[in-house]
This record gives structure tokens, sequence and C-alpha cells, in this order.
């Protein structure tokens, strides 16, 4: 069920996405949405079309809410979304930085690593 529900949710998103003036194919890479879900809560945190932003959704019985809207700072691309198995967390990935947010209180921290720097790939 929640893998039927996060496909109508990709699918949305990208019909969406082609409503607006952003570039379909970004850098060489199709600019698809980005997807994490911790299925036991029912917890799904989404990047589509809309730089810099991350939709949270409770999707449970066939129904589906927004919970939380993140906003990372302006030109941020989401490259990667990891969920923790109780839906509390969210780390974010970007070309640059990686970003640790809270889906309880909407924080957001900048983690202060380079994603794909040599430090980063050698802790």
């Amino acid at each position: 069920m929640q893998e039927m529900l996060l496909g109508a949710l990709t699918a949305l998103t990208l019909v969406i996405g082609g409503c607006t003036d952003r570039p379909f194919d970004v850098g060489g890479r199709a600019a698809g949405p980005v997807a994490a879900e911790a299925p036991e809560v029912g917890i799904m945190a989404i990047a589509g079309p809309v730089p810099g932003t991350v939709r949270v959704l409770y999707a449970r019985n066939g129904a589906m809410v927004l919970m939380r809207e993140l906003r990372l700072p302006k030109g941020t691309e989401v490259r990667e979304l990891s969920l923790s198995a109780d839906g509390t967390d969210l780390v974010i990935g970007t070309d640059t930085l990686a970003y640790a947010a809270s889906i309880r209180n909407g924080r957001i921290e900048s983690l202060g690593l380079a994603a794909g720097s040599p430090k980063a790939a050698h802790s």
C-alpha cells in the first residue's frame, strides 16, 4: 500500500513539476523526485521539483497528510534523503552539505561535512 501511495505521489510531483519553469534536465541528470520512507509509521519524505524543499507526509489507510515542509537555503539541490525508522529524523544530502532535520519541530542543522569530500569519505 505504501509503495502504491509513493508511486502516486511521485507521479503527481512529476506532473506538477512540469508546470514550473525549472528545467527537466539538471546537469545531465533527470530532475526527478528524491524520496525516503519509514513504512512502519507511515511517514515519507519527498524532495520534488521545487529546489531546496522537502515535504514530509503521513500516509495511512489510503489518506495522505502534509505534516511539514522543510526549506533549505536558496539554490540548494536535494540529492539524497534518509529517514529514521521511527520517522522522527531526516538526513538531507546536497552537493555540498548534509543537513539533519527533526520532523517533530522542523529544525534543520547543517552537519558541516562536505558531501563527497575526501575527509567525509574516509571517516
